[in-house]
């Protein structure tokens, strides 16, 4: 394929064009240097597959026998836009998805090829990790080693590659096929490399080869990531060896050795149909310039063929069965059909709030994800402007002087928000402009299996979230300088790992600061409540005990909770209590001093109360 990128030189743009590359071959050559046996490793394997490939009569397996295969990404970067987002993430899964299916109304089902075929292979994201954790199947670490990565990269994040697919994103990837005009845009080891070489097995990926999303590149339309994936359940390059295994005597074991591709005698650029760069082949046809295992744009690709389908089928048959095996793909959080299993409910149950105290941090879970600023300039807990308590989380945007956009989040920790009738999310909100032509952005998103998807909920802009005046110097909000800011979850009331994810893209703007988060019943549904039942706490604080009462108006099961700010439920108590008041009493003697989050569930909705401890 050839492509046209700009370099720039001394503040000049020119023009240089470079063969992209899969570096698969190269790598496997380099494999064999360093071991000469994997050399009769391949030569075995091949026989072993053509054999099982016999022993089926070619057929290929049976239709609707779908095998599915647990993936992680390992997304090493140095702050970088190659530390691309999930949403990037999902939507390469996505490209993968519908090219191996052969979907219909996408790319990958448009060919009307009689050859071509549905792989029947899915790609899912892991629900657990190796440890048996809720996981969002992505791993973020910092290296210089992303830039011209090569095998080394792999040792900083490794999932068992005989129970996951690695797949590791980098910035760039070293150039080791011989030609110094070529860009590499990945490559992955075969699988009969798996027993000799598990800790490297895989795929490699520029982060721009990822999707088409952000910063996926269009060309591209993301399938370099099935041509790798291709690699990785067996298949060769159709121009393997050239002009070689055209006739029926060779073509299972020469070139390609699948016998419905014909030969090609070197690879493809652009999307040439009528290409036939191969005379010798019986009978004499045209190149698949379409095929997936070839260098055509992705923009041209779309078919994998009835033969390679044989052929990857009898390939992961012999090395890599375990890993769509019904124990691994439990092990992985799916069920046998590709479906997620259910995660457990959280033990953090709504109303639930946080105050970004610095004191309360450890242990809370929540996490903090700079994708692109590291240390003070992202995301961090501060002391110097808080709403309440003694911290609030803060974006020093001022710090950022790069041009465009940076991206950096933080998440809360899953939240049980079933309990909710009418669940809202609120928190309070300081920023202020650095010069008229800021553009940042926060975006809340949601999510409800540990960040693996999301919804986004809402984008604020500018006019939005401006709580101070515009200023070239480091904004600290007055105490009149924040806003509260409001979210309707009801349309997630659901949801049992409510996980809310605060995201900042910004584009010269000044800081941002975030306070107070709570989801709960709406605060006017939540006051209405405790004027009806006439609700009483006292006293409030206390540094001793507490009594609450209110008068029900029926006879009931009311259950009492009392949950600490991380939501870590330490009372709960139920009584049947006929109709009138009810009265109950709080020892707080032996409390830590601090707030409390007091839940009354009755038949007519949830009381909520903090409690403060002196």
């Amino acid at each position: 394929m050839k492509k046209i990128f700009s370099t720039a030189i001394l503040g000049l743009i020119t023009l240089q064009a470079f063969s992209q590359r899969c570096a698969t071959d190269a790598q496997l050559e380099l494999f064999k240097k360093e071991n000469p046996q994997l050399s009769q490793i391949e030569e075995m394997s091949n026989f072993q597959v053509r054999k099982a490939q016999e022993s089926s009569s070619t057929t290929l397996r049976k239709s609707g026998v779908v095998r599915y295969i647990p993936v992680v990404f390992h997304v090493i970067h140095k702050w970088g836009a190659e530390n691309v987002s999930q949403q990037q993430l999902q939507d390469a899964i996505r490209v993968l998805n519908e090219d191996f299916r052969k979907k219909s109304g996408t790319n990958g089902g448009t060919s009307t090829d009689a050859l071509a075929v549905d792989m029947e292979y899915e790609f899912r994201i892991a629900q657990y990790d190796p440890n048996g954790n809720p996981t969002s199947g992505v791993n973020r670490i910092y290296s210089t080693q992303t830039d011209n990565a090569r095998d080394a990269a792999k040792s900083i994040s490794y999932w068992d590659a005989r129970k996951y697919l690695n797949i590791w994103v980098v910035n760039t990837i070293q150039n080791t096929t011989g030609d110094p005009n070529s860009i590499v845009l990945g490559y992955a080891q075969f699988p009969f490399m798996l027993n000799s070489n598990p800790s490297t097995d895989g795929l490699v990926l520029r982060s721009d080869q990822l999707g088409v999303i952000e910063i996926g590149r269009a060309d591209q339309a993301g399938r370099t990531l099935t041509h790798e994936a291709g690699h990785w359940v067996g298949l060769y390059h159709p121009f393997q060896g050239g002009c070689v295994g055209g006739t029926a005597s060779n073509c299972a074991s020469q070139g390609d050795q699948v016998c419905d591709t014909p030969p090609v005698e070197s690879s493809t650029s652009g999307c040439p149909t009528s290409r036939n760069s191969c005379s010798n082949d019986v009978p004499n046809l045209p190149d698949l310039v379409k095929n997936y295992m070839d260098y055509a744009d992705g923009t041209c690709m779309n078919m994998f063929t009835s033969g390679q389908k044989q052929r990857a089928d009898a390939s992961m048959n012999s090395f890599r069965a375990n890993i769509y095996g019904s124990s691994n793909l439990s092990a992985a959080g799916l069920n046998t059909d590709g479906t997620y299993k259910p995660l457990t409910a959280s033990n953090r149950k709504a109303p639930y709030t946080f105050g970004f105290n610095s004191n309360e941090v450890n242990g809370s879970g929540w996490t903090i994800e700079n994708y692109t600023s590291p240390g003070d300039s992202g995301w961090n807990i501060s002391s110097q402007a808080v709403l309440s308590g003694n911290g609030a989380m803060r974006s020093r945007n001022l710090l950022n002087n790069r041009l465009g956009s940076l991206r950096n989040a933080f998440s809360s920790p899953s939240i049980d928000i079933s309990t909710l009738s009418n669940p809202t999310l609120t928190f309070y909100l300081a920023y202020a402009k650095r010069i008229s032509a800021s553009n940042c952005r926060l975006r809340v998103y949601i999510s409800n299996d540990f960040g693996r998807t999301e919804t986004l909920v809402k984008t604020y802009s500018v006019s939005e979230m401006e709580t101070g005046p515009q200023s070239t110097t480091e904004f600290v909000p007055t105490a009149s300088q924040w806003k509260k800011m409001s979210l309707d979850l009801t349309a997630y009331k659901s949801y049992t790992n409510c996980r809310i994810r605060f995201e900042i893209a910004y584009l010269r703007g000044n800081n941002i600061y975030i306070d107070d988060f709570s989801i709960s019943e709406p605060t006017d549904l939540a006051e209405v409540l405790k004027k009806q039942l006439e609700f009483a706490c006292f006293p409030n604080p206390s540094a001793g005990n507490f009594t609450i009462s209110f008068q029900n108006p029926e006879t009931q099961n009311i259950r009492v909770e009392i949950a600490d700010l991380n939501g870590r439920i330490l009372f709960n108590k139920m009584e049947l209590n006929a109709q009138g008041p009810f009265e109950m009493g709080l020892q707080a003697e032996n409390w830590t001093p601090g707030f409390y989050l007091l839940r009354v569930h009755t038949n007519q909705g949830i009381i909520t109360h903090r409690l403060i401890k002196e």
